[in-house]
């Protein structure tokens, strides 16, 4: 489009300079030929027009730029409000487990179990609230394939119940932020 722009005006100047009958000089030998009023517009008006082009060129760079940036901050604030609890989900999750591991216990004496009945009510708001934080515990069981971006295996066990590769014991469990494993399922897997 600039182009066509320049070319339309440098035909201006070609149909004026013929309307105004204006002649390039004839050059002796040996002789500079200073350049005509309307040559020097025509030279002016080439060199501004170029770097228009220019100009408009930094210019479209400059605003993709400035987009690409505003694209790249919000997709850092969208990545650090969903993942931006990962570390302390991450370490809350270990005392978590202990209090599952504790109300595993059967005790025989009515006031331990009455004390194991209050920590299974705080951890289930505690999962709760986790849960409303995007943080959910991966489902593991035994017979389940192992998968090493969810599992972790600490240990290969011999186990006629469960073929090669199959989960045979869930030591402890695992944990994802959204769609991000933040800890992995402890397991043993059948040889």
């Amino acid at each position: 489009m600039e182009k066509e722009k320049v070319k339309e005006i440098l035909d201006l100047f070609e149909t004026l300079k013929k309307e105004l009958k204006i002649e390039p000089k004839e050059v002796k030998e040996g002789e500079v030929q200073e350049p005509s009023n309307v040559e020097k517009l025509e030279l002016e008006f080439i060199a501004l027009t170029e770097e228009n082009a220019k100009l408009e060129e930094a210019r479209l760079i400059a605003v993709a730029d400035n987009q690409n940036t505003v694209r790249r901050f919000q997709n850092e604030s969208i990545l650090v409000r969903k993942y931006g609890g990962e570390k302390l989900a991450s370490e809350l999750i270990p005392a978590i487990d202990m209090f599952r591991g504790v109300l595993k216990s059967t005790p025989d004496n009515p006031e331990i179990k009455n004390y194991l009945m209050g920590f299974e009510m705080i951890i289930n708001q505690i999962d709760q609230a986790l849960t409303n934080a995007g943080v959910t515990m991966v489902n593991v069981k035994p017979g389940d394939d192992f998968n090493p971006e969810l599992h972790s295996a600490i240990e290969q066990v011999k186990s006629e119940e469960f073929e090669s590769g199959k989960i045979a014991i869930v030591v402890s469990n695992g944990y994802k932020l959204h769609d991000r494993v933040i800890k992995h399922a402890a397991v043993k897997v059948a040889e």
